[in-house]
């Protein structure tokens, strides 16, 4: 059984396929790929597309070297269709309860039973934004990013933007080419970007070469690239990360931002960074500097969250963040396996597919050794419901 059917959860069925194991996937949405068409419309992979393809199945080479949101989408679509993943759309799942054979998934749509269970639901699947003071009284519109279909819709207007992460560096480029009238961006923790490409080169090639070594060096390396490539950008307002790409995301979860255009913004002055925001008033935003700026709009590109503790929390396996203490590959308790949910500065589509493969190992090791039916055996066909409402699998 597995839950979600985004690119992790995809990957996973198409592994466990592969070696002769049937699964079943629950997808809350009506498609695959919700969270991706969730996106607003000018996104654009900031990974190669010969990287960001998922197991038996590259993405084609029309959709260009930057792949766009609509072109993963229905790369995904083509994926879910060649290997003939069977999909059940519109079923939530709602809790997991360990049980002598495995797993009980209830779902609102029945109850489901399952030796093994992949948790692939999404690293970002709740959008986040802080509840700032005088929220309430702000009498202009406030929005997360994933609520900015497309960033044109902004045009002529004064944005304060919060947050510098890889989703408000990326936004802020593209508010920029629509001419937005005036752009701030609130900085609480200054990011660590990195170029796309140099020299016309894509760097993430060398960001999958640079896991193998150790972390300090690794962040050693990509802030060289960074201050190669940009220069000391504090000298345009923005001041300069106190720790390592690497290291940030090992310890918060937090990826590096990745250049498109953004810098050559900020240095030409069409965007300007600022303090943390404070607290909000009828029509303005106050700094914890004292500044206040007055925005038509405010756009928060300040993260998302798993989601996962409503399904997850009884079973003691999320740290206090909410974030998996384990995974990657591994069960995070017998049969259980969480995968897309750790994100990886050499490309997280690249990663899912292969935790896909280690998940797989793992359910197929399992199965073998167990004294139940082999892969081949009847145990492969779908699940139907049964006179109970129940569903066996």
């Amino acid at each position: 059984m597995i839950i979600g059917a985004g690119s992790a959860g995809l990957a996973a069925a198409a592994a466990l396929l592969e070696r002769g194991v049937r699964s079943v996937v629950l997808e809350q949405g009506d498609q695959v790929a919700t969270s991706w068409r969730q996106r607003h419309e000018d996104l654009r992979l900031n990974t190669i597309r010969w990287l960001s393809g998922l197991p038996g199945s590259a993405i084609p080479r029309q959709a260009g070297r930057w792949v766009s949101r609509d072109d993963y989408i229905a790369y995904l679509e083509r994926y879910a269709l060649e290997q003939a993943l069977d999909i059940r759309f519109g079923v939530c799942a709602q809790r997991l309860t360990p049980t002598a054979r495995g797993w009980q998934v209830g779902t609102d749509a029945g109850v489901y039973e399952a030796a093994h269970v992949v948790v692939a639901t999404g690293n970002d699947r709740v959008p986040w934004q802080p509840q700032l003071p005088g929220l309430a009284a702000f009498g202009r519109p406030v929005m997360h990013v994933a609520q900015l279909r497309r960033a044109a819709d902004l045009a002529g207007q004064r944005v304060l933007l919060i947050g510098a992460g890889n989703s408000a560096v990326e936004i802020a480029g593209h508010l920029v080419d629509h001419a937005v009238a005036e752009l701030w961006m609130s900085v609480r923790r200054p990011p660590n970007i990195l170029p796309r490409q140099l020299w016309g080169i894509p760097l993430h090639p060398v960001t999958v070469a640079l896991r193998y070594l150790p972390e300090g060096l690794r962040d050693r390396l990509a802030q060289a690239i960074s201050r190669h490539a940009f220069g000391d950008l504090s000298r345009y307002g923005l001041p300069t990360a106190t720790d390592g790409p690497f290291r940030r995301m090992r310890t918060s979860g937090v990826t590096a931002a990745i250049d498109q255009g953004f810098v050559d913004h900020l240095a030409a002055g069409k965007l300007r960074v600022v303090a943390d925001v404070t607290r909000l008033t009828a029509n303005e935003a106050v700094l914890c500097d004292g500044t206040r700026v007055e925005p038509d709009v405010i756009v928060a590109a300040t993260g998302y969250r798993s989601g996962l503790a409503d399904l997850l929390g009884p079973l003691d396996v999320l740290d206090q963040h909410q974030r998996p203490r384990t995974g990657k590959g591994r069960q995070a308790l017998p049969g259980l396996w969480l995968t897309g949910f750790w994100p990886a500065i050499e490309g997280n589509l690249r990663r899912h597919g292969r935790e896909a493969g280690l998940i797989a190992d793992g359910i197929a090791t399992s199965r073998c050794r167990s004294a139940g039916p082999p892969p081949h055996s009847t145990s492969r066909r779908r699940m139907s419901p049964a006179p109970d409402s129940q569903h066996q699998s």
